[in-house]
């Protein structure tokens, strides 16, 4: 009975020992370690949260970034549709003030060539003058004075004017 008495003690100090290890660890490790688990529990669900709100505020900026480089877009597509417009513009200016110079160009020379057909027909009236007062001085041979002869040629000089 003795083996099976010192059985029971050992077992019921071992029992006895078990738990007060248990209360020992509960009072000793188990608060601090639940504290520290507790504590990694809210890090990572801190963390996690503050991903999640990062994630939020990374989509807005990204919403915000598209939103921007569509109006950048729209505002150059319309920089060069203004851009087009006024070379057009300018283009049809050009073209207007070429024709004009071209009109300005094409009066002077009709201007100029009148000049030149005036001053041509009166240099030839001139020579018709002159060739008809010599002719004339031979025909007659001297019997006319110089005033009776300088008024026939500009007679003659009247009626070829008069005939244009």
């Amino acid at each position: 009975m003795n083996i099976n008495l010192d059985f029971n003690a050992t077992l019921l100090a071992q029992m006895f020992h078990f738990v007060l290890v248990l209360i020992i660890l509960r009072l000793v490790a188990y608060k601090p370690m639940m504290n520290i688990i507790e504590q990694r529990q809210k890090y990572v669900a801190d963390n996690i949260a503050a991903a999640e709100n990062q994630k939020a505020e990374g989509e807005k900026f990204k919403a915000q970034y598209e939103a921007d480089l569509q109006r950048a877009r729209e505002e150059a597509k319309a920089i060069v549709e203004r851009a087009t417009k006024a070379g057009e513009e300018q283009a049809i200016q050009i073209l207007e003030s070429a024709k004009a110079e071209a009109a300005k160009a094409k009066e002077s020379a009709l201007s100029d060539i009148q000049r030149e057909k005036d001053k041509a027909v009166t240099e030839l009236r001139d020579q018709v003058a002159s060739l008809a007062v010599l002719v004339a001085a031979k025909v007659v041979k001297g019997s006319l004075s110089i005033d009776e002869h300088h008024n026939l040629v500009q007679d003659a000089v009247k009626e070829v004017g008069q005939l244009q």
